[in-house]
């Protein structure tokens, strides 16, 4: 991915009249959910699932996109999607239940719990500031996408290596390593394997029979395959950032399922109600008005706070949005990688809380064939493109998959005056001719030419 500007979830906080939303057809939000859904899939690619749920009435669970592009096997609402940092809130459930169980104490230094761990640092970070990402751990713990390493291994032998970026409980960053340490607590603490835990206290408990853990590279039956863009087109992905053991991204669910987890949670099917309102307190502020809590995130709405979860892979992506005050829920999972899935949760969002939203056009999209002959590889000074594009190559390739035009993995928008762009920003212009291509980013030229 040689560009991507940040760009927050930033959801609408004027509460809506439950007056308004009664004027409202269940049909007419079912026709809207659906075509904007299928907006992103014509326009984006999206392949996936959506399941909304407004005041408790389901609305809409369906599928989009094909699950295995070899065999042309359209997704369905039975196929698993990896739910990637959405895991996190199951791992943070497993630490609440210990919690309860009164074989972990918040409060407590995670050098209690980790004998394997020797650090400097270990008797100054808590099970708290790991479970509010606040324990100054680095984001990533080194673990490489081919390593198959336990929780115990990553621990050795390479959270050990690592020193904290701040001081513990200073200020919010997300970290997968803390989670990772969190996995491997409850595997020392309950004696079992992170994922016969999962599966022990918390999956088949609830009858959740289309989520479990990922187990190295066993297959997982009726599994959604992973697809990516790359500069030779479209390619199968992994299904995980890595082999090995993961707390914080090593699990695969459906919709239907996130929906019985969520669910289950208000019922304190899992947790007493006293460690679930725990579970779900604001604890540390992380900017933009949301808070962290145990394993979730919390968006304020008018007078409600929204659960909010979501996660990215190599070609997969998911999110999940409940507000149990007003008892909507929203989940999207998806197996290609390039879908902006964040906006079309945000567009969900909106048509359900009667609000004005955007639907992609695809009159946006550049032609493939207008481009034909200008398709092909572009070789550029390579230090230009890190400083300005973020990239670790010399070269951007001009590409044509699905009917679609992509410099990289980007999708290009048709901008004014023959000019190419990005579909999310105007930041970025692309001219190209016969030999050259001109990318401008803020006034700055980067000019490559055409391998023959």
């Amino acid at each position: 991915m040689f560009y991507k500007l940040t760009m927050a979830l930033t959801l609408v906080i004027a509460f809506c009249s439950s007056s308004v939303a009664k004027q409202v057809k269940t049909e007419d939000y079912q026709q809207r959910l659906d075509s904007l859904a299928s907006a992103y899939q014509a326009v984006y690619g999206f392949s996936g699932t959506v399941k909304i749920v407004k005041a408790g009435q389901p609305l809409i669970e369906k599928s989009y996109g094909l699950a295995d592009r070899s065999f042309n096997i359209e997704n369905s609402v039975n196929h698993r999607f990896s739910i990637n940092s959405i895991s996190k809130a199951f791992t943070a459930v497993a630490v609440m239940q210990l919690v309860e169980g009164n074989k972990i104490r918040l409060d407590q230094s995670i050098d209690n719990y980790l004998p394997e761990l020797d650090t400097e640092w270990k008797d100054k970070v808590t099970v708290h500031h790991l479970l509010t990402h606040t324990s100054g751990l680095p984001r990533e713990s080194g673990v490489q996408w081919y390593d198959e390493l336990s929780l115990e291994q990553q621990v050795k032998q390479l959270i050990n290596q690592q020193t904290l970026l701040f001081s513990p409980g200073e200020r919010y960053e997300y970290s997968n390593s803390g989670i990772t340490l969190l996995g491997r607590i409850i595997e020392n603490v309950s004696g079992e394997p992170f994922s016969a835990y999962m599966n022990n206290h918390i999956i088949d408990p609830l009858g959740l029979a289309n989520t479990g853990v990922y187990v190295g590279q066993r297959v997982v039956a009726r599994q959604a395959v992973p697809y990516r863009m790359t500069t030779n087109g479209v390619a199968m992905a992994q299904r995980t950032k890595h082999l090995g053991q993961n707390a914080g991204g090593g699990m695969y669910s459906t919709v239907s399922d996130l929906y019985s987890f969520v669910t289950s949670l208000e019922k304190n099917q899992l947790l007493s109600e006293k460690t679930r309102q725990l579970m779900f307190k604001p604890q540390v502020e992380m900017g933009g008005g949301d808070f962290s809590s145990y394993g979730w995130t919390l968006k304020p709405f008018g007078e409600q706070i929204l659960w909010f979860a979501s996660g990215s892979g190599y070609g997969t992506k998911s999110v999940l949005v409940r507000a149990p005050e007003s008892d909507d829920f929203i989940a999207v999972t998806s197996n290609w990688g390039n879908t902006p899935i964040l906006k079309l949760m945000a567009g969900l969002f909106l048509i359900i809380n009667d609000m004005d939203y955007d639907i992609p056009d695809e009159g946006m999209l550049a032609k493939p064939s207008r481009y034909e002959a200008f398709l092909g590889t572009y070789v550029f000074d390579a230090g230009q493109l890190n400083k300005h594009l973020m990239t670790d190559t010399n070269s951007m390739t001009l590409q044509e998959v699905d009917g679609r035009l992509f410099l990289n993995d980007e999708l290009l928008a048709q901008k004014d005056n023959g000019i190419l762009g990005l579909t999310y920003t105007n930041e970025v212009q692309i001219e190209v001719n016969q030999e050259h291509m001109v990318i401008i980013v803020n006034d700055n030229w980067l000019v490559g030419k055409l391998q023959k």
